[in-house]
């Protein structure tokens, strides 16, 4: 059972603000709510006092302006998917989203409520790491800047203050030389949580990898990029026995992360082959 609770509809974002400096940190920020509806079923939250911000004009809206894409914190999963500007400048992201969940689930769910709920195996969170997004945060003082890298802390952790609301995501739109890969494994197609996931950037310079972002979800206590593997591929010839070593490199870092743990034993062998699924799939173009 739900608890009571107050709430709020603001008419602006600048009110919906106001209501959290008002609320001192006693209220959740409310948009597609497919998170944190379960958490207050379950009794992990109850917070007095609920603020709705998804249908706010100033969080809506996918656009590109002087090669930058910029996207709505409210803009749900479907309409990521379906966008003819994101298949087109960020197509690693409107192939992760698209596999988020249910359709019911993609319909009601937003870009900007998966992001500061921080879960491992949130599904956007890999391809912003790699598309190097930066998230604007905004509250009564203002706004400021994070990347998407640093708004993350941990699980179900952010670097948001109580009285801060993310509104949007921008990142620069990809230019036609680099190739994208996002692969996941779940226990089935639709409807499923992330077990393991790889998103992969590349660009190729005279058969060599000139460029390359790689970072793994849901194996990793932190979304991060893992920067070590990138460095020692850079400049290579991407051959069979180079993605081979590549992939331990991959389990090698999960593990100095995340340590030995009972589940290591598959998922070492796991996020390598995705990570060769991965690459493969950006070289292919």
């Amino acid at each position: 059972m739900i608890p009571p609770f107050d709430y709020k509809i603001p008419k602006t974002l600048q009110e919906a603000c106001d209501f959290l400096s008002e609320a001192d940190g006693k209220a959740k920020v409310i948009a597609g709510g497919t998170d944190l509806v379960i958490s207050l079923r379950q009794g992990e939250q109850s917070p007095p006092l609920l603020i709705d911000i998804a249908h706010l004009k100033e969080l809506r809206g996918i656009e590109e302006s002087d090669g930058v894409l910029s996207i709505g914190a409210a803009v749900s999963h479907s309409e990521i998917a379906s966008s003819p500007l994101v298949r087109q400048y960020a197509d690693i992201l409107s192939d992760a989203v698209a596999q988020i969940g249910s359709p019911q689930i993609r319909n009601l769910g937003t870009i900007g409520g998966n992001i500061v709920n921080a879960s491992p195996a949130a599904d956007s969170l890999p391809p912003l790491l790699v598309l190097n997004a930066t998230g604007t945060v905004v509250s009564q003082q203002g706004e400021r800047e994070v990347s998407v890298a640093d708004l993350i802390r941990g699980p179900y952790e952010t670097a948001l203050q109580p009285h801060e609301i993310l509104a949007r995501i921008s990142f620069e739109k990809l230019s036609t030389d680099m190739r994208t890969g996002f692969v996941r494994l779940a226990r089935r197609e639709a409807m499923a949580i992330t077990r393991i996931s790889v998103a992969l950037l590349a660009r190729m310079e005279g058969g060599r990898i000139r460029d390359i972002r790689i970072a793994p979800g849901a194996v990793l206590p932190i979304h991060q990029r893992l920067e070590e593997v990138e460095k020692f591929l850079i400049g290579k010839f991407p051959d069979e026995v180079l993605l081979r070593t590549a992939s331990q490199k991959v389990s090698e870092a999960m593990i100095n992360r995340s340590g030995v743990r009972h589940s290591t034993f598959y998922k070492a062998p796991v996020v390598e082959a995705l990570f060769v699924r991965a690459i493969r799939l950006a070289l292919a173009g």
